[in-house]
């Protein structure tokens, strides 16, 4: 069964709360100081309304210390600051996979309060008491834990373990096809199929980066032709470290792979995240600018998470600006992630690059990008990542319909 707990430094205000819920028959418990509060043993299906404000240990640093603990309850954030301070602590919260049902500013509507933790509580008690969403995230088996080590990796790519599936990006305007991203996986074979947050920093931390980027570039080539045998004729995007731009051969070495394959540059696009002039300004310029006039096209993902993203746009060639699919998730329930994704649209329209959405879902986010005039759209609503074959299956199932999905995803 689910417990409230109200904490908060103000004795009445725990007080007052503590009236409404009873009044509404559940029960709580309330604290005034967090100290005492977080020696309780606290469940995943518990309820905590939580204000952020308090001396001593303060809101954030509970919600921290409990997820160190592993204790992972249902927060209602409550705060007297402006509404600026609670969307930022609820921005903390959904990275550290901390679950934030509401927020509100002091003083409390009380009628909005109870018919919240009235709704929750109904909520989390349909459901099964321990939270078993996303486990392996949340509490990562041993085996996650020991990951696999540099010598596996090693023998992956000797063996060519490494596989490549595929997500189609479709035109927003026409609903056409408008290509493919590459997103490289490892065939484990006693950990089965591995993401890349799995093994590239596995890769860059032990100077196996390089064999790594060879080996998707050969697989990419391959695929290349797979695609061409259909009748595809679309371009594919590669993810690359930016550890690679150290290398200042790197352009050459690209051009020279595809052209003695009969691949065009300009059927390839380079995607590096915002950190990409970080290391050396002049040497990821060098490999930039060469990377363009060989006829690569180049991506800026992720775009918005990083600390310079105007001075990257800036100095380097980019021709695509991939907007974060943490602000697209959110942009029709949050605001200001609607405001980032309407910026960055207008940014990458000034600038006259294309505009490319991550993450997209839902049909209420496509129509929501539609309507803001983004150039493409990547994500589950149009299809999760696939193998080749299985990728050039989809586009023939859709190319009867392939124009108009944009109306009708």
């Amino acid at each position: 069964m689910t417990t409230i707990y109200i904490l908060d430094d103000d004795a009445q205000q725990v007080d007052l709360l503590l009236e409404f819920v009873n009044a509404i028959n559940l029960s709580a418990s309330g604290f005034t100081e967090a100290h005492l509060f977080i020696k309780h043993e606290i469940f995943n299906h518990d309820i905590v309304i939580l204000d952020l404000n308090m001396p001593g240990m303060d809101g954030i640093e509970v919600m921290r210390k409990l997820h160190s603990q592993n204790s992972l309850p249902t927060y209602i954030l409550i705060s007297g600051f402006d509404d600026r301070v609670l969307h930022s602590a609820k921005q903390f919260a959904d990275a550290k996979k901390i679950t934030v049902d509401g927020t509100f500013t002091k003083p409390v509507d009380i009628q909005k309060f109870i018919f919240h933790v009235n709704k929750l509580h109904q909520k989390l008690n349909l459901r099964p008491n321990e939270n078993t969403e996303d486990l392996d995230e949340i509490f990562p088996t041993v085996a996650d834990n020991k990951g696999p080590s540099p010598y596996e990796l090693k023998v992956a790519l000797k063996e060519h373990q490494l596989t490549l599936h595929y997500q189609p990006q479709l035109d927003m305007k026409t609903g056409g096809l408008n290509g493919f991203e590459a997103l490289v996986r490892w065939q484990h074979p006693e950990q089965g199929l591995l993401l890349p947050k799995k093994f590239i920093a596995l890769a860059e931390s032990n100077n196996i980066i390089s064999e790594l980027t060879s080996e998707v570039v050969q697989l990419v080539a391959r695929d290349y032709f797979e695609f061409q045998k259909s009748g595809i004729h679309q371009r594919i995007s590669i993810n690359l470290s930016n550890l690679e731009l150290l290398d200042l051969s790197l352009p050459e070495k690209l051009f020279s792979h595809f052209t003695e394959k009969d691949i065009s540059p300009d059927a390839i696009v380079i995607e590096l995240t915002e950190t990409v002039l970080s290391a050396s300004v002049s040497n990821s310029l060098d490999v930039l600018n060469r990377l363009r006039m060989k006829g690569f096209s180049l991506s800026i993902d992720d775009f918005g998470t990083g600390y310079s993203s105007l001075v990257q746009l800036y100095q380097a060639p980019f021709t695509e600006l991939k907007i974060d699919q943490n602000f697209v998730a959110n942009m029709t329930k949050d605001d200001e992630a609607a405001s980032i994704v309407k910026i960055c649209i207008l940014l990458a329209k000034e600038l006259k690059m294309k505009s490319i959405a991550e993450g997209v879902e839902t049909q209420e986010a496509w129509t929501a990008l539609q309507n803001l005039g983004c150039d493409v759209a990547q994500g589950y609503l149009i299809s999760k990542p696939m193998p080749v074959k299985a990728c050039c299956d989809w586009v023939k199932a859709k190319q009867l319909t392939i124009n108009s999905l944009s109306s009708n995803i």
